[in-house]
């Protein structure tokens, strides 16, 4: 569903169709917050769920979120089932 950038009074507006608000769980009144996704995607995450799909601040590395996990380690060869790739294939995944 598409919408345009209107002007309202000194700033610019987006109406969000009632559709989306009800698919949302969204009504008039509820606060929400604007991001800008790691994709450059624009989100509106409702004050109430602002855990919901939040990506990592850009200085958090896997190593500061994983510092203290004590669980199973994998190795790499492991992660993936043996596939039984051939040809063409093997030559592309195989690097």
């Amino acid at each position: 569903m598409a919408t345009a950038i209107a002007n309202w009074g000194n700033s610019e507006a987006i109406r969000i169709p009632r559709e989306i608000l009800r698919r949302a769980g969204l009504r008039r009144g509820d606060r929400v917050s604007f991001i800008i996704n790691s994709n450059g995607n624009l989100e509106l995450i409702p004050e109430h769920q602002t855990h919901r799909r939040v990506a990592p601040a850009r200085d958090v590395t896997y190593d500061m979120l994983f510092k203290n996990y004590q669980g199973p380690v994998q190795s790499n060869t492991s992660a993936w089932p043996d596939d039984n790739l051939v040809g063409a294939e093997y030559e592309a995944w195989s690097h």
